[in-house]
């Protein structure tokens, strides 16, 4: 019984090892594609760059990049392929990025393909470059080695600490497919050989119709979504505190942190298309850069107000931009469509309504603790 059990284990040892060995030397066939870059080549072609993760001891560097070129990306893919000694396999993509040209054209049959490839996530991050995709990937920087890894981490940290917006591939399909609601991306620039986040841009379907800042940004997300532990410096106004003495030559500024938050949207007239959005923010006062005394109710009660209407502005002009550059990533045709019974709304007739719709919104803001003060 013995003699049985040891033949059994090292069966299960010489097959472990032999395994490790064949998938060892099946990874070295392969270039991992981790992230993937569009751009629209100067005769009008789909010009493709991939950042591919190499498994090879023997290779200077386990990152390199090649291209392809051709009408469609697959058929980039696959000129890509014919300059290759290794396979490309798109298992690992973790990224896909498009230069702002391929964006304002139209990206939905490029992000359709990869939601059709069965090996790629749903959980990929897309995002929109600030000039060429292939730029930017190219780059060289001695800080990193691998810029698909760090543009991953860039985005992911990001999106989790709540600085942008979430923008899977599964996220921006869901919005493009909807009838009332447009996707929206977040912007990334190369600059002084680092990639940095500038914003999102706002779609109208799949083109990139408009850009805001990373600031607008918190303003897309507080409408769009909840804060669990969000971040903010504002500037505000000093009206109000006329019974305080302020440095008059600087402006005052706060720091919220620890931001909780909930929006809630509402159609309130169907026939006027008017809306009703409510925010409730919860939020630690964690920096003030004046002097002004915080064990005072008063004072407290002040800083609450001229928040929440500061707060309230600024949702109010990025709603405006955002209805004058008719993209609704908000999803207000979405509240609509589910508000009116048989409202037999489509993509294109909820654009046209919604050049003419009116939002109240109403902001209710309350500083739950206070914190540091400069």
């Amino acid at each position: 019984m013995r003699r049985n059990v040891a033949a059994f284990v090292s069966i299960i040892v010489l097959w472990a090892v032999l395994t490790a060995c064949t998938d060892s030397k099946t990874l070295e066939k392969m270039g991992l594609i981790t992230t993937v870059g569009y751009d629209l080549s100067e005769d009008g072609k789909i010009l493709t760059t991939m950042v591919l993760l190499q498994i090879d001891p023997e290779a200077p560097k386990n990152t390199g990049f090649i291209t392809g070129e051709s009408i469609t990306s697959k058929g980039a893919r696959i000129a890509a392929d014919l300059k290759s000694p290794k396979k490309l396999q798109s298992g690992q993509l973790r990224v896909a990025l498009y230069g702002e040209e391929v964006a304002e054209d139209g990206i939905i049959n490029l992000a359709d393909t990869l939601s059709r490839d069965p090996s790629i996530s749903d959980l990929t991050y897309l995002g929109i470059v600030e000039g060429s995709a292939n730029e930017i990937l190219k780059q060289e920087n001695q800080q990193f080695t691998d810029i698909g890894q760090f543009i991953y981490k860039e985005l992911d940290q990001n999106i989790k600490g709540e600085l942008i917006p979430s923008s899977t591939l599964q996220e921006f399909t869901h919005d493009f497919y909807a009838a009332g609601v447009d996707p929206s991306l977040p912007t990334l620039k190369a600059e002084n050989g680092m990639v940095r986040i500038t914003g999102m841009a706002l779609m109208n379907d799949d083109k990139m119709v408009g850009k805001i800042s990373a600031a607008e940004s918190f303003y897309l997300k507080l409408i769009n979504d909840r804060y669990e532990a969000g971040n903010l410096e504002l500037i505000i106004s000093k009206n109000g505190f006329q019974n305080i003495k302020l440095n008059e030559e600087k402006e005052l500024a706060v720091v919220l942190d620890t931001i909780r938050s909930n929006s809630k949207m509402e159609l309130q007239d169907k026939e006027n298309l008017t809306f009703k959005l409510t925010i409730n923010i919860d939020s630690r006062l964690l920096e003030i850069n004046q002097s002004i005394d915080l064990k005072n109710p008063k004072n407290i009660q002040i800083l609450e107000k001229t928040i929440s209407n500061t707060i309230k502005k600024n949702a109010e002009d990025l709603l405006a931009y955002a209805k004058a550059h008719d993209s609704d990533v908000f999803g207000f045709g979405e509240v609509y469509r589910s508000s009116v019974y048989r409202s037999g709304l489509t993509k294109e007739k909820w654009h046209e309504m919604y050049k003419n719709i009116r939002v109240n919104v109403k902001v209710n803001f309350q500083i739950v603790r206070t914190g540091v003060v400069e």
